[in-house]
């Protein structure tokens, strides 16, 4: 025991120290936050036109930040409307950023101040009418974080404004209902989780509207759910989530989706049933009813029968 004291001794004065003196963060690591303004901008413009738009860029962080600013094109490619950045021959009939000229290209920016940038959006005279997308980055450049010291290991972010445009013309316009689903067919409880997953085969991105209803066996409305409101791009579909609440529900039920979409009204339709039923529960109600049916049937056979006395016969009475 005398031997293990001095370390339980050393042990003790290590734990002292680290709660009375914390360890720094390293330097380095602070977080550089920026912020766009707006995050989205939605543009119309007919062929030949030419677009002057003026975007914000905010440095949250605490120290003076230089930026690069970039436009370049996105796509979509999951049901989560994720944009993915990508250069002109990715993005085809849909590009868009060799259109726009930003300015000024580079930023010197001070903690808590915001900025602006001139975009000049310069359509061709043949462009395809429909939806063409970018987005317009601000790269941290990692030789201008001056108020940042340290090994360069600051933690970045890429934020930017997305720039939707809308070439006026003959566009197509087509939506599919790619799935509608229960999470069960047949469940003993609730709650019942309901996704739907509508796609977007136009050259626009347009964002569904519309509403969820679930109704029981006798036709009554027993929720109610709206399309939340998300953009969906070309070739691109997005994922819708709804729940039913509640633990105990009784019978078939039906889920109907109505919906529309675009500036034609799109019908997004869909139609599926399921099924709850609390077994267990009502095994256990049968069960009760079952024993009080015997019950009552018998005590009615034990129960004695009365019969009442025959009357006596009268005598007829003898006149003499």
């Amino acid at each position: 025991m005398k031997k293990l004291l001095p370390l339980i001794t050393f042990i003790i004065f290590i734990t002292i120290i680290t709660v009375i003196f914390p360890p720094k963060a390293a330097k380095g690591q602070e977080s550089i936050t920026i912020t766009a303004i707006p995050p989205r901008l939605e543009l119309s413009a007919l062929p030949g036109a030419t677009l002057q738009e003026t975007i914000k860029v905010r440095n949250e962080s605490a120290g003076e930040m230089a930026f690069d600013v970039q436009a370049t094109d996105f796509i979509v490619n999951n049901n989560q409307g994720t944009p993915i950045s990508v250069d002109e021959t990715v993005s085809g009939r849909w590009s868009l950023a060799s259109w726009i000229t930003a300015s000024p290209k580079k930023i010197l920016l001070p903690p808590q101040q915001t900025t602006a940038i001139n975009l000049l959006i310069s359509l061709p005279k043949n462009a395809l009418p429909g939806g063409h997308y970018a987005m317009i980055t601000y790269n941290p450049n990692r030789e201008g974080l001056l108020g940042i010291q340290g090994s360069g290991s600051a933690i970045t972010q890429k934020v930017g404004t997305l720039v939707y445009l809308n070439v006026i013309g003959d566009v197509v316009e087509a939506a599919n209902l790619k799935e509608f689903k229960t999470s069960q067919f047949f469940s003993y409880y609730g709650p019942i989780s309901i996704s739907a997953e509508i796609e977007n085969l136009g050259d626009i991105h347009f964002a569904p509207k519309g509403q969820l209803t679930i109704t029981n066996l006798l036709g009554k409305t027993v929720f109610s759910g709206q399309l939340e409101e998300k953009n969906i791009f070309p070739f691109a579909s997005r994922l819708y989530d709804w729940e039913f609440p509640g633990k105990y529900h009784l019978g078939r039920y039906q889920a109907k989706l109505t919906a529309s979409a675009g500036n034609t009204q799109i019908p997004i339709n869909g139609l599926i049933y399921f099924w709850i039923v609390p077994v267990k529960e009502l095994a256990a109600v049968l069960i009760v009813l079952a024993i009080i049916i015997l019950l009552l049937a018998l005590k009615k056979k034990k129960k004695p029968t009365t019969t009442e006395p025959e009357p006596l016969p009268q005598e007829t009475p003898v006149i003499e």
